[in-house]
């Protein structure tokens, strides 16, 4: 398994285990830079869910039903298990964050031996396409920082993908480190 961290502040933010794609766009092109997972509906207790038939659905008997189920809070995963945290960012914040995000973590690269030249100005070349994506979707998204909050960590935008009852989380890709488990 692989886990990606924070470039910035070596928080998890995601692992292999939900597939990681290429973002694309409204027309099907690849928007260099992003990258997306989507998101889980799961049931908080662990348990089965009574959605209020008994057991009409493959369990025993079908006609008694006792009222001694249990509530379970079905919640989206919206944290992924990697503990991000909501938090509010109007368009004009946006943009500045991602100004700033970019600046750092250009330089972040550029100071890693372990990044070619190449790899830092791929990154140069794709970020005003990914922030100008990001920005254009802004009324979409739901923004999550890190566990440990740093300002200049890296973020997750969420948003959902047509009648879908669960959100899609897309990160900056450069932003974020590989470590295998």
């Amino acid at each position: 398994m692989i886990i990606f961290k924070c470039r910035f502040s070596g928080d998890e933010m995601l692992s292999d285990a939900f597939k990681p794609v290429n973002v694309k766009d409204a027309d099907g092109n690849e928007v260099p830079g992003l990258i997306e997972i989507e998101s889980i509906k799961v049931n908080k207790s662990g348990g089965e869910v009574d959605i209020g038939c008994g057991n009409e659905f493959g369990g025993e008997g079908g006609d008694e039903v006792e009222d001694t189920s249990e509530a379970v809070n079905n919640v989206i995963d919206e944290t992924i298990g990697f503990d991000l945290h909501e938090v509010p960012m109007g368009k004009k914040d946006m943009k500045q964050y991602l100004a700033e995000y970019c600046k750092l973590l250009r330089q972040k690269l550029k100071d890693d031996d372990k990044i070619a030249g190449p790899e830092v100005k791929a990154f140069t070349q794709s970020a005003p396409l990914f922030c100008k994506y990001l920005l254009s979707n802004y009324d979409e998204y739901e923004f999550f920082t890190s566990a440990s909050m740093d300002p200049d960590g890296s973020m997750a935008f969420a948003y959902y993908k047509g009648e879908s009852a669960t959100p899609t989380f897309i990160f900056i890709r450069a932003g974020l480190l590989e470590e295998k488990c």
